[in-house]
């Protein structure tokens, strides 16, 4: 049982890091917006990174406030959630099989 407890362990080790990648992917895209031009290669990277996660969202919950889109605040509270349920429930199961 140890070896699944293991592989558990690294699946969930491997998600966190996706989910702290993609939380500052949208931070520095969020940032990017007000301070660089839209062709720098940078900010097309970061764009490309969070655009997955925001895309689905603007799509499903148009949320806008004023000019300001609320839809990567939104990701974030998402991936928040991901992180501390279900890669921690993750954690959990790993621990008690190994």
């Amino acid at each position: 049982m140890f070896a699944i407890g293991n592989l558990l362990e690294a699946i969930s080790y491997i998600l966190r890091i996706s989910i702290n990648f993609l939380q500052i992917s949208i931070i520095i895209s969020v940032i990017m917006s007000f301070l660089v031009p839209y062709y720098s290669k940078i900010r097309a990277f970061f764009d490309g990174v969070s655009d997955i996660i925001l895309n689905p969202i603007r799509r499903y919950l148009p949320v806008h406030a004023g000019p300001f889109d609320l839809s990567p605040a939104i990701a974030i509270l998402v991936l928040i959630f991901l992180d501390r349920f279900l890669i921690q429930t993750l954690f959990d199961i790993a621990s008690r099989l190994g």
